[in-house]
């Protein structure tokens, strides 16, 4: 097996149209936007009975010609009710999780939901039965058949970081090094977890946030360059 690539920095500070997008989707589902068209569709109220810890998903279904938005609430981290709205219907319904285990999703409600393969999928915890042992692992949505699965993550080392869509295939991130490198998987066949290939190995001097890939597979990352980064923050994005 070859040694993945270490990726560098580009001198570049345009933040593609694609990024865009990708901060846009981040924004709370209080409407559905049309870019297309330019129009804005309000949701309705949900019919969940309280939103804490919310998870999000938006993608098209295609063998429905329909527009789809997942939310998960979660109390205060483990799924527990499940809402899907249709676009054609103008409303929310109820679905069901089929998987036995306990599952804990992870518990950063920015990270955008990656849609691949018919799938919106969100890292998560699951924990197994009653020996309660614990495992990083993916969980994914069907949107035409409104069911959920598990995918299994490749051997790794270091720390789980996020999912995420790289040239239309399903990623998986690590950090090792206090943060300043960070490992980057692909799937390259959807579903087969020995398809699982380390391509990047991406380090940096200092500890980043890693944001998003670009349609033609740049990573966008943002720096915090603040002494005190809680009052008041400054972020430089890069691409590399």
């Amino acid at each position: 097996m070859r040694e993945p690539t270490i990726l560098r920095h580009r001198k570049n500070d345009h933040i593609p149209y694609d990024i865009v997008l990708n901060i846009m989707e981040r924004l709370p589902v209080k409407s559905v936007m049309r870019l297309s068209i330019r129009k804005f569709k309000r949701l309705p109220d949900t019919c969940l009975r309280k939103l804490k810890s919310v998870r999000l998903g938006f993608a098209y279904d295609s063998e429905n010609d329909d527009y789809k938005v997942v939310r998960i609430s979660s109390v205060p981290y483990f799924a527990r009710e499940i809402e899907v709205y249709t676009l054609s219907s103008d409303s929310w319904r109820r679905v069901e999780i089929s998987l036995t285990n306990s599952i804990i999703l992870y518990p950063n409600e920015l990270e955008p939901a990656p849609f691949v393969s018919g799938a919106l999928h969100w890292m998560a915890l699951i924990i197994d039965g009653q020996c309660l042992r614990r495992r990083w692992s993916i969980m994914s949505f069907d949107v035409k058949t409104e069911t959920f699965r598990e995918l299994a993550l490749p051997n790794y080392t270091g720390k789980p970081y996020c999912i995420a869509l790289f040239k239309g295939k399903l990623t998986f991130t690590t950090h090792e090094k206090y943060g300043c490198q960070y490992s980057i998987w692909v799937m390259k066949k959807y579903g087969v977890v020995e398809s699982w290939n380390k391509i990047f190995v991406v380090p940096f001097q200092r500890a980043p946030y890693c944001l998003a890939f670009t349609e033609y597979g740049s990573l966008l990352v943002s720096y915090c360059y603040t002494i005190n980064p809680m009052k008041n923050p400054e972020f430089k994005f890069v691409l590399i």
